[in-house]
């Protein structure tokens, strides 16, 4: 397995005190760090200087979560990497059962195309997890719940139709196709580059599964997440900006109805926000 976490420049202290951890449990073939927001020779010498040994690191300066997926996924399969890959959240700490946990649902995630799952934190579940319940239903596995990761009654009413669920850590067994990717990254660059960081990688995540013939994600409750307290929440009309302008780019990529669909409501979204924040 090869096991990767990203974080931007700001966050550096977070692979001493969070993925070395990770890379102790899981035991990986190779431990890989993607760090953005990188533009200097002489940020790449500060963070050679205090990130620990025994992880590979790729700087980068790609400026949004989204962003970094795509070049993830593409810095992969240039390295030759097909899958069996683990992304976990620079801020979160596998539990110890993890290895466990991991084969549990490998057995769960048989049915789909990617064998993807996710991972839920415990202290997201110990808040009731009601935005991840109400999509989910339990599997034949103890413990394990389904996701749908898209889901057609969002289109009238809030949240997204599109959505990954938990990924505090997200498996990919099988790496999307290459052209899937391409796709993505190009729907992905309609959006305005100040916007794209309101874009949630879940929803990038979700159509990415449901474009590989994925419907329902496996998920348990298998990390400890440790908030780095820094994100700022953005305001409605912004991240409605982010979602049209990303569903248009989907709809222009694969012609699927459905990103037809997605593209009006947060143009309706947008109008509505609009028209409230003149009164």
């Amino acid at each position: 397995m090869i096991l990767v976490t990203y974080l931007p420049f700001y966050r550096l202290h977070e692979v001493a005190s969070y993925f070395v951890k990770n890379v102790e449990l899981v035991r990986p073939e190779r431990a890989v760090a993607f760090i953005d927001n990188v533009f200097n020779e002489g940020q790449r010498e500060v963070a050679r200087g205090v990130l620990p040994k025994g992880v590979e690191y790729v700087f980068g300066n790609w400026g949004s979560r989204d962003d970094t997926w795509i070049a993830m996924l593409e810095w992969l399969r240039s390295s030759g990497v097909e899958g069996d890959a683990l992304f976990v959240d620079s801020d979160n700490v596998l539990t110890g059962d993890f290895p466990e946990i991991h084969r549990l649902l490998l057995k769960a995630a048989e049915e789909n195309e990617l064998r993807a799952y996710g991972v839920l934190d415990l202290e997201c579940w110990e808040g009731g997890a009601a935005h991840f319940l109400r999509r989910s239903e339990l599997s034949d596995v103890v413990g394990v719940f389904f996701y749908r990761v898209y889901d057609p009654r969002f289109f009238f009413k809030g949240g997204n139709p599109f959505f990954w669920g938990p990924k505090q850590a997200v498996y990919l067994g099988r790496l999307p196709d290459e052209g899937l990717v391409e796709g993505l990254a190009s729907a992905l660059s309609r959006v305005t580059p100040y916007l794209r960081n309101l874009l949630s990688d879940e929803s990038l995540l979700g159509v990415m599964a449901w474009l590989s013939g994925v419907d329902r994600v496996p998920w348990t409750v298998a990390s400890r997440h440790l908030h780095h307290g820094s994100g700022r929440a953005g305001d409605e009309l912004s991240v409605a900006r982010a979602h049209a302008q990303f569903a248009e780019g989907l709809w222009r990529a694969f012609r699927k109805r459905e990103f037809l669909a997605y593209s009006l409501k947060y143009k309706a979204v947008v109008l509505r926000e609009a028209v409230k924040a003149l009164f």
